[in-house]
């Protein structure tokens, strides 16, 4: 390898490569999602999942974020903290190709990776001190945020990519095809309904399951949310019940 590299015996053990250096959380990003299941698969599908990049203490001054006030998006390296660790896979069953279809975890987004790191872009609705509100998020409450950036569209927007295997936009159900009954809509809050819904207009559970009376449920908003399948492949909520609080 060439010198330099961090394989070279002459570099100082000081001056550590990349991520060979300590990396550790400069925030928690807090989200509706108290689980893995019910997490929109990409950041940016569902606008009304809101959440809130708080900074550690030693991060929090305001001089972190001075000058962010200018940008409408930031992006987020999380890790994926809920994951099993990685067992030394090379491949892994998107579950957008159902399940059944192996890839290599490079060309993939899965969370179970080597690193274990995620990147998730999000739209700023709010910048407070020690804080950023966002929108867009894809992440379990609680996720640790290594780092911010700034998205810069000159740079990083390419409409002409390709994007192979995964194709184009997920299906996206109609509105009126996802039934909530007035009485959980009316429990649940208007914020909150409508966010289960957006949920729900994607396909969450995974491709594979074709059974027409299999139930789901999810957790999200403090809300423990159960649907099925309906008629004309609609879905419908069933029930709705607040969320137990652990002690």
């Amino acid at each position: 390898m060439e010198n330099g590299s961090v394989n070279d015996p002459s570099r100082s053990p000081s001056k550590p490569d990349g991520l060979a250096r300590l990396v550790r959380p400069v925030a928690r990003l807090r989200t509706p999602f108290a689980e893995k299941f019910g997490v929109p698969r990409q950041s940016g599908l569902v606008a009304e999942a809101e959440g809130r990049v708080e900074f550690l203490p030693e991060f929090a001054a305001p001089e972190f974020t001075r000058g962010l006030e200018g940008f409408s998006h930031i992006w987020l390296l999380t890790g994926f903290h809920e994951n099993p660790i990685w067992t030394s896979g090379a491949t892994v069953r998107p579950p957008r190709l159902g399940g059944n279809e192996r890839l290599g975890v490079f060309a993939s987004r899965a969370p179970n990776r080597p690193n274990g790191l995620g990147l998730s872009l999000v739209h700023v609705l709010e910048l407070g001190p020690g804080f950023i509100r966002v929108a867009g998020v894809d992440a379990v409450d609680g996720t640790p945020i290594y780092d911010v950036k700034p998205y810069l569209p000159w740079v990083e927007a390419h409409p002409d990519a390709t994007t192979g295997w995964a194709g184009g936009a997920p299906f996206v159900r109609q509105p009126e095809a996802v039934i909530l009954p007035e009485e959980y809509a009316l429990v649940m809050g208007d914020v909150t309904a409508v966010l289960v819904k957006r949920i729900l207009q994607l396909d969450v559970q995974p491709a594979y399951h074709d059974d027409p009376d299999r139930t789901y449920g999810m957790t999200v908003a403090g809300w423990n949310v159960r649907w099925r399948t309906g008629p004309d492949s609609t879905l419908v909520v069933y029930e709705v019940t607040p969320r137990e609080t652990p002690k």
